[in-house]
């Protein structure tokens, strides 16, 4: 099949095709491609007319929007709607619609319907979605996103006694900069300067007198994933500080993937949207005293990678969650 996949630019694909990235970053497009499809790599665009011009150009037999603003593919929406565009149009939806009454969420209810199949990444974002009048739960599934274990599985591991962190979104730098300090111990924290309306640039100031903090400014790219990817494989455990102010999608969930992919051990803090049973095996934070006893612990504890590589992936992998993609699209 033909698959039009629209979400990062060509050039970030090449990456992958590099080894520098994993394939999960793609939803399970790498995947198709590897399964024989043909897939046509766009990145996405705001001009009204150009998923258009894309079907127009590639005659695709599948749309594929792995990470969907349906801002920005109304009129494709609209002509699959008027049965113009004959091509199914598969979805992932990464937070359940946050609208109020009025012409937004009315739209949102003509126009996600048309989706042929939609995504989660959270049992509740989908159920959020279904109760709330957006879509049918005969459209919906959690495939179980997760980690590329054929990427992760090449890189090599150590523990060099630090703690790190890479994430850069909704990310709440204040306890965390507080637990350490109290603590004591060593922490890398690896961030853009900044990311979705988030200055992170005053990081360097705030912990340029806690001798354990090394602070490590990047650009807002994937270029700056090897470099980290490095950190994390050489750390004693990854650790993911969230503003609980924002926990009302899945954020996270990205670390989440790298912890397990490296199977290192993960403080983060408490988010409803994660799946209880996958958090299990990490540590589940939420006030600055949780921070420094998880640290605590697993600074002075022998830490055991699991030998089996199959146990952390029987659920949560790209590989597992593509395999139920592909029963869902026909592939």
């Amino acid at each position: 099949m033909k698959i039009l996949y629209i979400n990062e630019s060509p050039e970030v694909h090449e990456q992958y095709l590099k080894g520098l990235i994993p394939s999960h970053w793609f939803y399970g497009a790498v995947e198709m491609e590897k399964d024989g499809h043909d897939v046509i790599w766009c990145k996405e665009e705001r001009r009204t007319t150009y998923d258009l011009s894309l079907v127009l150009k590639y005659h695709p037999d599948i749309i594929y929007l792995p990470n969907l603003n349906i801002r920005n593919h109304v009129l494709l929406l609209l002509l699959v709607w008027l049965h113009i565009i004959h091509v199914p149009v598969f979805a992932y939806l990464h937070h359940a619609p946050k609208l109020d009454e009025g012409w937004k969420i009315r739209l949102y209810k003509i126009l996600l319907p048309i989706l042929k199949h939609v995504f989660f990444l959270s049992d509740r974002s989908m159920n959020e979605t279904i109760e709330r009048g957006f879509l049918g739960a005969d459209k919906c599934s959690v495939p179980g996103w997760g980690a590329d274990r054929v990427f992760y599985d090449k890189v090599k591991t150590s523990d060099n006694g630090y703690f790190v962190s890479t994430g850069k979104e909704n990310r709440d730098f204040d306890i965390l900069i507080e637990a350490f300090r109290k603590t004591g111990a060593p922490l890398k924290i690896m961030t853009a300067k900044s990311h979705a309306g988030s200055d992170y640039t005053n990081l360097e100031t705030k912990c340029k007198d806690i001798p354990n903090i090394e602070v490590v400014l990047t650009e807002n790219s994937s270029n700056v994933f090897p470099m980290m990817l490095e950190a994390m494989a050489q750390a004693r455990a990854l650790v993911c500080p969230l503003r609980q102010d924002r926990l009302d999608y899945c954020v996270g969930l990205s670390t989440i993937a790298d912890a397990e992919g490296l199977r290192k051990p993960l403080i983060i803090t408490r988010n409803p949207y994660h799946t209880t049973d996958r958090m299990r095996k990490f540590d589940i934070v939420t006030s600055v005293d949780d921070w420094v006893n998880a640290i605590e612990r697993i600074r002075h504890t022998d830490i055991e990678r699991p030998k089996d590589k199959n146990v952390l992936y029987n659920e949560y992998s790209m590989q597992n969650a593509y395999l139920r993609m592909k029963k869902v699209m026909n592939l």
